[in-house]
């Protein structure tokens, strides 16, 4: 198709150069003038060869007429072919427009994917520069292989102790599970003792009353016969007055004292088996007391044998969130320090007063009472503070007085302040009716805490495990997006207690809790801090700047 359209462009062309061409005359040409005609030399060779001049004009004319309408056809053809080859160019340009465009465009997309190679270029370089750094601390690494080959030796050894002692804890909740069915089993066995207990007591004690009724009857009978004695002595006295009176019926009287006497003796056996019968009844009587006596040590014995069972069934059973909480919020004690520090050259000195709820703890005849340091006087972080005076006091609406803190003292994570209280737990249940609280005797029994923040009194139920490494912490499942949700994420300071109700610990961060246990062997030493009139500033301060930076010796994760 391009060779046809080339051929037709060149005829084109060629037409249009004889159109616009202009031919030299040469100087001995001759021109017609005034209607001559010139006739060439062939033409007058063909007439001298006999033909017409005419004919031979005539067909030269028409060979010219044929070949201007050739021609006309020819240009029209060509104009054609011209029309359709500029709209084809017109198309053409357009086309190589959009192909520039694309260029354009593509040069762009190059002049990006450029940069992106310069780009990777240097990433490339930066990548050989970490990698060497890499070489360089795989060098490292692989000279301290043999310490890093003994310490995974260690964590192994140590991570075969806990599954020992995870084992352990599996064998020990299965023998608690079967030692609770034992106990459910005992309480069973000892309910069905004790009502039959109380159905052989109630079987006694219809008895007893069965034996009164007829000793109520014996004893009617008794009156009877004693008014019948009385008739006939009121019979005797009148036969002696009739003996005086009368001499004559002295036979018919003794007649009647021979039968008097009859009376009198068959009373006196009536007397003496009425008096069997009583004793046999009063036996009896003693028999069904003994008997009942016997029951009711047996319905006693059987009753603290049942609150024996019943607690050690109560101490491996679970309380529910809601009772948990409830005995947190009724015996909850409010602890007031009140300070003044120096808070800067502007503002000078300062009096504040910090509040927080927490519980009594008690170990043996120590009381005590565990906060956070956060917000506290003695807080460590962000900042620490310059104290001139602390005092406190713990109160409570159960409390028949409010409680003076003497001193605080830290705990080996100095975040944790511990109060002592100085008073007899015994005398403290006596005088209030506050409950304590205690640590727990075998803390991970339930793999289940409930978190509760004194603050704002909300509370839930959460997973824990102790950390893997450290015993003195225990790890809290943490709420993701809490912030989104609205549920209740643990935070620093919330009290975190067991399925017993036991205290476990309190919140650090988000993810950790300090464990409660073994607390006499965890203050810190020196920590011991007097407030109130023994308070001494320069020294409490000093110690507070020194345990801000043990702070940072702390593990990353326990933070």
């Amino acid at each position: 198709m391009s060779r046809s359209l080339l051929l037709v462009v060149c005829d084109f062309l060629l037409l249009s150069i004889l159109a616009l061409a202009r031919f030299d005359v040469p100087e001995d040409a001759i021109i017609a003038e005034d209607g001559q005609k010139i006739v060439s030399n062939a033409v007058i060779e063909r007439i001298s060869d006999g033909e017409n001049y005419d004919d031979v004009v005539a067909e030269l004319e028409a060979t010219n007429q044929t070949l201007l309408e050739n021609l006309s056809d020819d240009k029209n053809d060509l104009l054609e072919q011209k029309l359709k080859l500029e709209d084809q160019i017109a198309q053409r340009q357009k086309e190589l427009e959009e192909k520039e465009n694309q260029i354009a465009s593509r040069d762009a997309l190059i002049a990006d994917k450029q940069k992106e190679i310069q780009r990777s270029q240097e990433e490339a370089r930066e990548l050989q520069r970490k990698r060497e750094e890499i070489e360089k601390k795989r060098e490292d690494l692989l000279k301290t292989n043999a310490a890093s080959q003994k310490e995974l030796e260690l964590l192994s050894k140590n991570l075969a102790e806990a599954k020992k002692k995870s084992e352990q804890l599996a064998e020990l909740k299965a023998k608690t599970e079967k030692e609770a069915a034992a106990f459910r089993v005992e309480l069973a066995k000892s309910l069905e003792k004790a009502k039959a207990d109380e159905k052989a007591a109630a079987e006694a004690k219809a008895q007893l009353e069965d034996e009164k009724r007829r000793s109520d009857a014996l004893v009617a009978s008794t009156s009877k016969i004693d008014e019948k004695i009385d008739s006939l002595n009121q019979g005797l006295q009148g036969v002696g007055k009739d003996l005086k009176v009368v001499g004559e019926g002295l036979a018919g009287v003794g007649d009647k004292i021979t039968s008097v006497t009859e009376d009198v003796s068959s009373v006196k056996k009536d007397m003496s088996r009425v008096g069997e019968e009583m004793a046999g009844v009063k036996k009896t009587v003693d028999g069904v007391g003994t008997q009942v006596e016997s029951i009711k040590k047996d319905v006693e014995d059987s009753v603290a044998e049942q609150e024996k069972n019943f607690k050690k069934l109560t101490d491996v059973q679970a309380k529910s969130v809601n009772e948990i909480f409830t005995k947190y919020e009724q015996n909850k004690i409010n602890l007031q320090l009140k300070f003044t520090y120096n808070s800067g050259f502007l503002t000078g000195v300062r009096e504040e007063s910090f509040l927080m709820d927490s519980i009594i703890m008690v170990d043996g005849s120590f009381a005590y009472c565990l906060v956070h340091t956060r917000n506290s006087p003695f807080r460590l972080e962000p900042t620490t503070r310059k104290l001139i005076e602390v005092s406190g006091n713990v109160s409570s609406s159960k409390l028949k007085d409010d409680i003076q803190v003497k001193e605080v003292a830290f705990m080996d994570d100095p975040r944790i302040l511990i109060v002592p209280l100085y008073i007899n737990p015994i005398d403290l249940t006596k005088s209030s009716e506050i409950q304590v609280f205690k640590a727990p005797e075998n803390p991970y029994l339930f793999s289940e805490a409930v978190v509760v923040d004194s603050k704002t009194g909300r509370f839930c139920q959460t997973d824990f495990v102790r950390d893997e490494r450290d015993s003195r912490y225990i790890k809290v499942k943490h709420t993701s997006f809490a912030f989104i949700t609205g549920e209740f994420d643990p935070g620093k300071g919330d009290l975190v207690f067991s399925q017993k109700g036991e205290l476990l610990g309190i919140m650090v961060n988000n993810d950790y809790a300090f464990h409660v246990k073994n607390l006499g062997a965890r203050i810190h030493s020196g920590s011991r801090t007097p407030i109130g009139s023994s308070f001494v500033a320069s020294k409490t301060n000093s110690l507070i700047v020194s345990l801000n930076k043990k702070l940072s010796g702390l593990q990353k994760k326990f933070r």
